[in-house]
């Protein structure tokens, strides 16, 4: 529940401090006196968006500060989750400049998402034209799910759901990227054919221009070679036996001098040289042979090199093994996606039929709910002077899921007996649907966990004998939570247990807005005012004096 509130520098408020009790909280005042600004300052630490519009003094921050007390509401993994410390008095804070605002939980920064999640699950605010909600398909929905109880199933029906949605979305996006594939791959796969059947190697193209070069000279390669053989040892004077005849000259007079001698020992090893080479001149000469088939076929091998580096843009056959690789990588991927499409497909089902279980669950529980719901209303709306109304509540299901299930909710009114149920937000007057908000309200605070629920002025419109009617169902409310109403009604404001009073006043010749509590004789002076006016006597005090003693 709400502790103490703290407001400094915020529209018509220089700075104010208050404190609140459990129980009702009345909170009256003239018309634009600024009772509604004090709802307006509390929302920023509920996390509501603001920005510099709202300063008092634009030289200054704004700082509004919240103290709950939360024991006993299980928030701890709340603030475990988040990295916050836990205190049973927390602190909600929000500042505000020129340049932005920031907000904290217990002096440690957090961002809005977080200050909101933990707001929702300390107040609920209701304003005068909330009742347009009751037009929203998700408000509808809200409304019985919170009736029932069903909030942490929803959140892990949530969860599972969102797991869901994802293994759907990349199921989804798989597909169509394998569709696109489709054709890519049919083409990689031929150019990877293509080029294993091509049967590459390293080198290859070098080798075959060697070997194409030398079979288009066969024919005179041999001559030369036959040519070269005669003249190193076939011809009648070779080179052979003109060097051994050279070698056995030095020989003989070898032994007159060293240099000689050396003549001859280097003579006799190009003799034995010379012999090796002719020896394997003779044989190169025999094995070669003009082979126009082997040459044609040469060529041929060629080509198809040329052609497969001018299909894929590259320069040689070591670019092309490399274009191969890419190729069968590529390839691989495309293996890769269809194993993770079944993958996908396998997950999808998983969840698909998990998000149905709960989705299921949900509804039995809405519809088990629905008729409770509905009597409940019908008593309150008795009671809020529609003795007569009917109240239906119809859990209707949709073909596919939703965040919040298969269900869509309508809720269907009739104010007076014998009449048709019709859709509320078709039928109901402006009066009958702020009663029928009230008593959702009503309803579900008592069913919920909500500590503290705030009324703005939901009573506009209402006066005479159903003031007192919403004033009795504002009661009930507050048996269960803490409740704040800022009301016009001197019968709602007869039933809280603490009273505050807001006025305008002047300080530096400029209007602020100032609350006090006011207790007494001061109490039954605001009773009688707002029950007559300003023109007040005894007859009004004496009204005012009976309306809070019946509370």
């Amino acid at each position: 529940m709400l502790r103490a509130l703290h407001i400094e520098n915020y529209a018509l408020i220089n700075s104010l401090d208050l404190s609140f009790d459990k129980g009702f909280t009345a909170i009256t005042g003239e018309t634009g006196a600024g009772k509604s600004i004090l709802v307006g300052a509390l929302a920023l630490i509920l996390g509501a968006r603001a920005d510099s519009s709202v300063l008092y003094n634009t030289s200054k921050k704004c700082i509004v500060e919240g103290v709950f007390d939360i024991q006993n509401l299980h928030l701890e993994d709340f603030f475990k989750i988040n990295d916050l410390d836990f205190n049973n008095h927390t602190l909600l804070r929000r500042e505000i400049t020129e340049n932005g605002s920031r907000a904290f939980v217990n002096d440690t920064p957090v961002t809005l998402n977080i200050l909101r999640e933990l707001a929702e699950k300390l107040v609920d605010i209701h304003s005068q034209h909330h009742h347009l909600l009751l037009t929203k398909p998700e408000f509808r929905l809200q409304t019985i799910d919170d009736f029932a109880l069903l909030r942490e199933p929803v959140l892990v029906y949530q969860q599972i759901f969102n797991q869901y949605k994802k293994f759907e979305k990349e199921l989804q996006e798989s597909k169509e990227k394998a569709t696109q594939d489709f054709l890519e791959k049919d083409f990689l796969t031929f150019q990877s054919n293509e080029l294993h059947e091509a049967k590459l190697f390293a080198g290859e193209q070098e080798e075959l221009e060697q070997q194409i070069a030398f079979l288009k000279n066969a024919e005179n390669i041999k001559t030369q070679l036959y040519k070269s053989l005669q003249i190193i040892s076939e011809q009648e004077s070779n080179t052979i036996q003109l060097l051994n005849e050279a070698k056995n000259a030095c020989h003989t007079i070898a032994q007159f001098d060293e240099k000689i001698n050396n003549f001859d020992t280097r003579l006799n090893s190009i003799l034995v040289e010379l012999k090796d080479i002719a020896f394997e001149l003779s044989a190169k000469e025999e094995s070669v042979e003009v082979k126009p088939e082997e040459l044609e076929y040469l060529e041929s091998r060629l080509d198809t090199l040329f052609r497969l580096q001018q299909k894929h843009y590259v320069k040689n056959v070591e670019d092309l093994l490399q274009k191969l690789q890419q190729i069968d990588e590529k390839l691989l991927q495309f293996v890769d996606l269809e194993e993770k499409i079944e993958k996908l497909q396998k997950e999808f089902e998983i969840f698909a039929e998990k998000t149905a279980s709960l989705a299921k669950h949900l509804s039995e529980k809405r519809k088990e709910s629905a008729s409770l719901f509905e009597k409940e209303i019908e008593k309150k709306l008795a009671l809020l002077g529609m003795p007569d109304a009917s109240f239906k509540v119809e859990v209707g299901s949709q073909s596919s899921f939703t965040s919040t299930g298969t269900d869509a909710v309508q809720f269907l009114f009739s104010a007076n007996k014998g009449m048709p149920l019709v859709q509320v937000e078709k039928t109901a007057s402006g009066g009958e649907l702020s009663r029928i908000m009230l008593a959702i309200k009503s309803i579900i605070t008592a069913a919920s966990f909500m500590p503290t629920v705030i009324f703005d002025e939901i009573d506009t419109g209402v006066s005479g004998a159903m003031a007192s009617k919403v004033a009795e169902v504002m009661h009930d409310v507050s048996l269960q939570r803490q409740l704040l109403t800022i009301t016009h009604l001197p019968q709602i404001a007869a039933q809280a247990n603490t009273h505050y009073l807001v006025y305008k006043d002047i300080e530096n010749e400029k209007a602020v807005t100032k609350l006090k509590k006011i207790e007494e004789n001061e109490r039954i002076m605001e009773i009688a005012k707002m029950m007559t006016g300003n023109k007040t006597g005894e007859a009004a005090f004496k009204a005012a004096e009976e309306l809070l003693k019946k509370n």
